[in-house]
């Protein structure tokens, strides 16, 4: 080490031997002692890079004599944190061909856990009779890294096997090593084995069971709806004097909620606060989620200010339940005063919030579900300008607009009669590659009627046509009535024999109805029946109501029968 070197050092220059550093065995010592402390610093800073740890292995394989094989150690344990697992693995087989240089336990374990991730068990298993061969004790670091790989991708059997030699040969172990069969067993679903391993240990006496060895099984139980067993584990676990962590609350907590108990849930969350355990982005989620379906929507927003005070930074998932909790109640301005805390404004809202930079920060920005959902509860309450002003944010945003954003403005447009916005919208939507469906249309050739726009609305249906887009029954029957009512029939067959002609009309029948109606209205009556003759000649046949209706308003000698 670099303490070690400073000695020699001092030593060789109090004693006025300064020549010595001159000499090759001196030098050489010094030499190594420093790539040896470099390398460690750099792997140990949190900041090496996969080209550095390249270079840095390169120059130990290269130094004459060969140096410590801890250097190797060090570079191998970086790379493997920094998931590297193949570029460990091509430097072993590299270290193996340099003469002299010995891989020891530690190296060899830190290659079996690489090759174990990767799906190599077989070759992790082929190290194992390496280390044995020379002589070597695995130690439970290696075994533990064979047991995860043999649990993940091979049999949960095998893994049990595995075990059962590891206990009958003595072979090192801890903890970790029944903590990752107990990890098997509950993914399997083998819950009751799980609690056999853990009452195992108890009995055998040699390890005692810590939060690992709990949690999995808590969390299987939990997630199986089993939440009184869960619970029940829970205590046991705390009279044991086994100290509950984190991921044992927040497993607990979700299943309480998962179950409907928003009560008990609460309860278990105070008391996790209160034991000095600090909830996290999980545990804050399932906690508001339970509150936003039980209603309690300002118990809502308390916690998502409290996840706030707590430092644990909230995600997209948690803004989207609190926002949809909101609006569903119709808070919407207690939503917009939690948007503005999320969300950069436009020119038309206030400056960006500390909150919303440090969303940005953590590379979490609000989806279009977000904003869809503030997007539809402005519009319901008519504040069309500030549903705007979120529409241009999320352009600014660069989102992609989707049907439900646009069948929102268009809906608010309409209620607050802005027919031209409206209209422009739904222009701007085709222009967009998004296709208007059955709501688009009822909503936006309702309002246009209503609002007097014939002319509009059937600009709407042209367009929706020379777009290949087909119509519903609703559409047409609505198109034709409203030109019906207003006694533009020619307007109204225009229609049909548009939609004839594009082969669009979904229910032909229904259109025409509407159509030999609205003539009847006008007293039209030859008009009616020529269009009645014209149904026939096309296959489509006149209902008994509408026969009956002509029947009465024209004379005898020409009724079409209705027999």
């Amino acid at each position: 080490s670099l303490s070690i070197l400073s000695e020699v050092f001092l030593a060789i220059c109090s004693n006025n031997c300064t020549h010595l550093l001159l000499e090759k065995p001196v030098l050489l010592f010094c030499c190594q002692s420093l790539s040896y402390y470099l390398v460690k610093t750099r792997c140990k800073s949190g900041n090496l890079g996969l080209d550095e740890a390249l270079g840095h292995f390169d120059s130990v394989i290269q130094m004459k004599p060969i140096p410590s094989i801890w250097a190797i150690n060090h570079l191998f344990g970086a790379l493997s944190k920094m998931n590297q697992c193949s570029t460990v693995v091509s430097m072993y087989k590299q270290m193996l061909a340099c003469v002299g240089l010995h891989p020891e336990v530690h190296t060899l374990s830190v290659v079996i856990n690489c090759l174990c991730r990767m799906n190599r068990v077989d070759l992790g298993f082929s190290v194992l009779a390496t280390i044995l061969k020379h002589g070597l004790q695995p130690n439970a670091y290696t075994l533990n890294a064979l047991l995860h790989g043999v649990c993940k991708y091979r049999s949960l059997s095998e893994a049990m096997e595995l075990l059962q030699k590891i206990e009958e040969k003595g072979l090192a172990c801890c903890e970790i090593t029944y903590a990752t069969i107990i990890n098997g067993l509950c993914r399997a679903g083998k819950t009751c084995m799980a609690l056999e391993i853990l009452e195992q240990m108890y009995e055998d006496g040699r390890f005692k069971p810590d939060p690992q060895c709990y949690n999995p099984i808590i969390d299987r139980l939990c997630k199986e709806r089993r939440t009184d067993e869960a619970l029940t584990l829970f205590r046991d676990m705390i009279n044991k004097n086994v100290a509950p962590d984190i991921v044992s609350y927040t497993s607990l907590i979700y299943g309480l909620c998962n179950m409907g108990l928003w009560t008990r849930a609460l309860a278990l969350f105070e008391m996790m606060n209160k034991k000095g355990r600090k909830p996290d982005v999980v545990t804050f989620n399932s906690i508001i989620s339970a509150a936003c379906k039980s209603g309690k929507w300002e118990e809502a927003v308390r916690l998502f200010r409290n996840m706030i005070d707590c430092g644990a930074f909230p995600n997209i998932v948690t803004f989207n339940s609190v926002l949809d909790a909101l609006c569903k109640e119709g808070k919407t301005a207690e939503a917009l005063n939690l948007m503005e805390e999320i969300l950069c404004h436009s020119a038309q809202w206030k400056e960006a919030t500390r909150l919303f930079n440090r969303m940005l920060d953590e590379g979490i920005a609000p989806d279009v579900v977000t904003f869809n959902t503030v997007i539809h509860a402005l519009c319901k309450e008519r504040r069309a300008e500030e549903a705007l002003s979120v529409l241009e944010l999320m352009s600014q945003r660069g989102m992609r607009l989707n049907i439900f954003t646009y069948n929102s403005l268009i809906y608010g447009m309409c209620l607050t009669d802005q027919w031209a916005e409206a209209t422009r919208l739904f222009d701007e939507m085709v222009v967009q590659g998004v296709l208007p469906d059955i709501i688009t249309l009822t909503i936006l050739l309702d309002a246009l009627f209503q609002g007097g726009m014939p002319e509009e609305a059937h600009k709407v249906v042209e367009a929706r046509v020379k777009y290949g887009m087909e119509l519903s029954k609703i559409t047409c029957s609505m198109l034709i009535d409203g030109y019906c009512i207003r006694g533009k029939m020619d307007k109204a067959k225009k229609v049909i024999d548009l939609m004839v002609i594009k082969d669009h009309v979904p229910d032909i029948a229904s259109c025409y109805k509407a159509l030999v109606n609205g003539y009847m209205q006008a007293k039209r009556i030859s008009e009616a029946l020529r269009l009645v003759e014209e149904m026939i000649e096309k296959g489509v046949m006149p209902d008994l109501e509408t026969l009956k209706a002509l029947r009465d308003l024209r004379p005898k000698r020409h009724v079409v029968s209705a027999e």
